[in-house]
């Protein structure tokens, strides 16, 4: 970066304060800081949302006039992170020094004092993965262990909605979109090559299903949008809990220990134990509901229905004769686990592992996911109290987190990708 003189000894004093006074400020930014906040902001958020130092660099460049190199983009990064941090430890630290019953049941004195009625509190856990920079990183590979750079990043989302409880289930029927093998199949698919790529212990992994999707679609079923007799298309329902309000993320490569009291001090600070509907929810990975029981079991469990239908679609693929076959005994299980009648699905799935001489390993892990979960399931339940029944929110988050840290080119050390 070309300084001028004058910089050069802006940037002097500003080192020379640091060392000798380092209570002051300027600014409201630490002595030793160049930039002002309205610029520390942008330089932070393309730091965050660009694919790298780099890509960040180049557009605050072309966007905001700003000549930025990618090294001070990441140092900007890691030094406003670790303050981030440094404030979630003490949010920690303030939420286990108060007593069960105010972690249960209480708030903070700064929390929002939101009026519950009308909204619910959702909390979502799941992992993702980025390559990291460990001990071994230079050294030589011995010949017969290959060594994994890959290793799980841990978020949850903390998310109020505007929804209220109703009598009777307000979308009994399937949503066409479920109907829809174009649609779903690859939805499917994706989930489990997710699952077969990581090193997660998950109660059941599924292997990939490969069918012909194409020809997978049922003669009966509509688009996602239905048209009337004029032509008109009516707008698709939503069926996912209700309008989404404020969202909070903390993601984490500490462990799930970790994630589990952050997420717990987040809601204690964002008052959900006010909240008089609220629920936790998770895929089938087995540690989601360790820190369910641990922090949360004051609030519903809710099993994803997508990771659920998942299954239940490779089990009937695996069972049936013909393509058309399972997709036709697929419709049959999905009315029932949308309705919440799981048990007759693994009853149904019994019988026909009892009928089989050869093992089926997806109708085994099918039988298995939904009887661990079975009692996470109640979705027509969950539809009346206006609860979502998928983790589609911290999947997206999840989403966009991989989109800057994962990719077999990149590899981080720890203590740079965590802030």
């Amino acid at each position: 970066m070309v300084t001028s003189g004058s910089e050069r000894m802006s940037f002097i004093a500003r080192l020379a304060a640091s060392i000798f006074f380092p209570q002051f400020k300027i600014l409201g930014c630490d002595v030793d800081q160049a930039q002002t906040p309205a610029v520390l902001k942008k330089i932070s958020v393309a730091a965050a949302r660009d694919r790298s130092y780099q890509v960040a660099s180049r557009n605050l460049d072309d966007l905001a006039d700003l000549t930025v190199p990618p090294k001070q983009c990441q140092r900007v990064a890691i030094r406003i992170g670790n303050e981030r941090l440094d404030e979630q430890n003490a949010r920690i630290e303030a939420y286990q020094q108060a007593t069960l019953p105010q972690q249960r049941h209480g708030q903070p004195q700064d929390a929002p004092q939101n009026d519950w009625a009308g909204r619910v509190a959702v909390v979502q856990a799941d992992g993702g993965r980025a390559q990291i920079r460990d001990s071994l990183w230079g050294q030589d590979k011995s010949g017969d262990k290959k060594h994994r750079w890959w290793r799980e990043t841990q978020t949850g989302c903390l998310q109020t909605y505007l929804s209220k409880p109703v009598l009777e289930d307000p979308h009994p029927q399937v949503p066409d979109s479920l109907l829809d093998a174009l649609w779903v199949v690859p939805k499917f698919k994706e989930i489990h090559r997710q699952h077969a790529s990581s090193e997660r212990c998950e109660e059941v992994t599924a292997e990939d299903v490969e069918p012909d999707s194409r020809s997978n679609v049922d003669e009966h079923s509509e688009s996602p949008e239905k048209v009337d007799a004029g032509g008109t298309q009516e707008p698709h329902q939503r069926w996912s809990g209700g309008e989404p309000l404020v969202k909070t993320v903390i993601a984490t490569r500490q462990g799930y220990d970790h994630l589990g009291l952050a997420m717990a001090a987040e809601a204690y600070h964002r008052g959900f134990n006010k909240a008089v509907s609220k629920a936790f929810m998770g895929d089938g990975l087995k540690v989601n509901w360790t820190l369910w029981a641990r922090h949360f079991s004051h609030y519903t469990p809710i099993a994803d229905l997508m990771h659920a239908l998942s299954y239940v679609y490779a089990a009937a693929v695996a069972c049936g004769a013909t393509i058309e076959d399972g997709w036709a005994l697929y419709v049959r299980w999905l009315g029932l686990v949308w309705s919440g009648k799981v048990q007759q699905v693994i009853q149904a799935m019994q019988e026909l592992a009892n009928q089989s001489e050869e093992p089926r390993h997806d109708l085994d892990r099918a039988i298995t996911y939904l009887s661990n979960n079975a009692s996470r399931m109640k979705y027509a339940e969950y539809r009346c109290a206006g609860l979502p029944i998928t983790t589609s929110l911290v999947e997206s988050t999840q989403k966009q987190i991989n989109y800057r840290i994962k990719g077999t080119e990149k590899f981080w050390r720890d203590e740079h990708l965590e802030p």
